[in-house]
């Protein structure tokens, strides 16, 4: 625990003209942190203030030398430049308005003033900026799941725990995101976070289906037919997860084809995946947003496939 006591004293830039909330998780993948940086940019935004997403970059091939905004003009190929960006930035780009940038850096002091000085932001979100060494926040919102806020109760490689519960301490807010309507935060949990994080708020949110869409048109928004047999093909931090969504939203999933998070994609990885889902007796093949940009083009499913749209 000392040396990540060391690791947070070492947060040595303040940002100035600027707000800075980081969200993080306490262990890995699937909790519903990139949602929860979204939400809090488009909180900002609402209420008008220039806002930032800031992202490391994770996944991408391409590094840059200096901060990589992510362009968000009309017709721009997102979906052949996530090497460069990575899935969840590409994503974000694709999720938020305009009135918010979206900016690709490891180096996340650099990145802020980059928002600051060339886009006027007055908000800065930073989607998993829990660990990063250099700039110091206003808040730390840490994401927790619900039913497993420990994991295994081990530390990585040996289990989910990307860092000690007793670092919660540092966080300003704790939130869960809920996947079903009828789900709440369970009696145990609570209990965990009052031992490891006393007097902390516990924030809760639910993820709501906004609708479905064909990829790379969020605005065509369409509603899923009452009956109709889906399978869900995703690369995400947690499937499960995923799973009890598309079941809390109505929606009759017959198979859920699973691939590791951020798993690249190509014809040939997906042709079995897609011949899967087809004889499992669905009619629709859906992607989550995270999933979207590294949909290949021009591909041939012999499902139609659309994209989960949703909110918190």
């Amino acid at each position: 625990v000392d040396s990540f006591i060391f690791f947070k004293n070492f947060r040595r830039h303040r940002l100035s003209g600027a707000y800075v909330i980081a969200v993080g998780n306490l262990t890995i993948g699937g909790a519903g942190k990139s949602s929860l940086a979204r939400w809090l940019a488009l909180q900002a935004a609402d209420l008008g203030a220039r806002a930032a997403v800031l992202l490391r970059g994770h996944g991408t091939t391409e590094r840059a030398a200096r901060p990589t905004v992510v362009p968000d003009f009309a017709g721009y190929p997102l979906a052949r430049r996530v090497a460069r960006f990575g899935d969840e930035a590409a994503a974000h780009r694709t999720a938020l308005p305009k009135e918010v940038a979206v900016l690709v850096d490891p180096a996340r002091w650099r990145a802020a003033r980059a928002a600051v000085a060339g886009y006027g932001a007055r908000v800065i979100v930073l989607d998993d900026g829990w660990e990063q060494p250099d700039l110091r926040w206003d808040e730390l919102w840490v994401v927790i799941d619900p039913r497993r806020p420990a994991g295994n109760g081990a530390l990585l490689p040996a289990g989910a725990l990307r860092r000690p519960p007793a670092t919660l301490r540092e966080a300003t807010r704790l939130a869960c995101v809920l996947e079903e309507p009828s789900e709440d935060v369970p009696a145990e949990t609570r209990a965990w976070l009052d031992r490891h994080a006393p007097g902390t708020p516990l924030l809760r949110f639910r993820r709501v289906l906004r609708g479905i869409s064909p990829v790379g048109l969020k605005e065509a928004l369409e509603t899923p037919r009452a009956g109709v047999k889906v399978a869900l093909l995703s690369a995400v931090g947690s499937p499960r997860r995923l799973e009890r969504f598309a079941r809390g939203a109505g929606l009759d999933w017959r198979w859920h084809a699973a691939f590791p998070d951020h798993a690249a994609w190509d014809r040939a990885s997906l042709a079995g995946a897609l011949r899967e889902c087809r004889e499992s007796g669905a009619e629709l093949l859906l992607l989550t947003e995270k999933d979207e940009p590294r949909w290949p083009d021009a591909l041939k499913s012999p499902l139609p496939v659309r994209v989960l749209r949703t909110d918190l």
